[in-house]
């Protein structure tokens, strides 16, 4: 693909990256209690983890930062299972927490033989490929469409998904590809950065799932566009943050078919004269929104950017894997 940057390469290998990983078995056993550890976009990776392990698996999970988990461990049990997220495999503040932990460590990351490995008992690979843009894209969804094939997996077996239930999930989730490359191929996404050119405050709010990947989405825009950008859940930005909010802040909002719950909070903006732009994922279920959701964020980031002359693929003061 002839493209002028590798994160837009990236952004659009996507669905290849998802396609490769849905013939894939993994397989962490049943624990009665997941922890994860992680720190940027491997955080916010990890807080899609969570909903899943605990709102399809029923596993109690927590989420940690790594640099956070060195001063405050996570609680173990015996049958915890300790997951580090990590892009390159050379985080140094993950491999630390990980080294910490007393329990069944399980390695996600890209890194081929990188140096997590060696202190996990067992490593499930996210083979993205190469990813030379400092901004993680296809490395994020490599890690999210694996959590949802561990939490399908681990739910199927400890019998809280049938065996329908379990092919509709993996059913659903073949239908990503697709769907990201129609969203990939609008123009949308290029007006609206057009329109947000000159933004240089935005909050991102999401609901349930998307909690998440409003996250991200903020991260994506501080990384790549030096805008600063807040991600919420939708009902907490009521709860003082709608304070920040004046006639030159937009909303984006993540919206998905059947989500009432964030239209409450679009309702009230609206309803103070503020502006509310709306990211919708509605092709697709609820539970599978954040691959559509987060490209759609990602693709804004990237606009946002070369509309204002950055160097997207070397945004300033930041680097690919933060070792020391």
């Amino acid at each position: 693909m002839n493209v002028p940057h590798f994160m837009l390469k990236e952004i659009h290998q996507q669905p290849d990256v998802i396609r490769h990983q849905l013939d894939r078995t993994i397989s962490i056993g049943i624990p009665d209690r997941i922890n994860i550890l992680a720190c940027g976009t491997s955080l916010n990776a990890g807080l899609i983890g969570q909903f899943l392990f605990e709102q399809i698996a029923q596993i109690p999970t927590q989420v940690r930062s790594s640099s956070e988990s060195l001063s405050a461990p996570l609680l173990e049990t015996p049958n915890t299972i300790t997951i580090a997220i990590t892009q390159s495999g050379e985080t140094a503040d993950t491999i630390a927490a990980l080294q910490q932990v007393q329990s069944k460590r399980v390695a996600i990351t890209n890194g081929i033989d990188s140096t997590i490995t060696r202190f996990a008992d067992h490593t499930i690979y996210t083979n993205a490929g190469e990813e030379k843009s400092v901004a993680a894209t296809k490395t994020f969804t490599s890690q999210i469409v694996l959590f949802y094939k561990l939490a399908f997996q681990i739910a199927h077996e400890n019998q809280k998904l049938s065996d329908r239930e379990f092919a509709s999930h993996l059913e659903s989730l073949k239908q990503i590809p697709q769907q990201m490359e129609k969203l990939l191929n609008e123009n949308t996404i290029v007006e609206l950065a057009q329109t947000l050119k000159e933004t240089r405050d935005l909050i991102i709010l999401g609901s349930g799932i998307n909690t998440a990947i409003a996250l991200e989405g903020a991260l994506k825009l501080k990384e790549a566009t030096y805008t600063h950008a807040e991600g919420y859940a939708a009902g907490e930005f009521l709860h003082g943050p709608i304070a920040l909010l004046d006639a030159e802040i937009p909303t984006l909002a993540i919206v998905t078919e059947d989500d009432s719950r964030i239209q409450k909070t679009i309702d009230r903006i609206r309803a103070h004269g503020n502006h509310v732009i709306e990211i919708t994922a509605k092709s697709v279920p609820e539970l599978f929104s954040p691959f559509l959701a987060v490209v759609a964020l990602q693709l804004l980031a990237y606009h946002l950017a070369t509309l204002r002359g950055i160097d997207v693929d070397r945004p300033r003061n930041i680097a690919k894997s933060l070792t020391t």
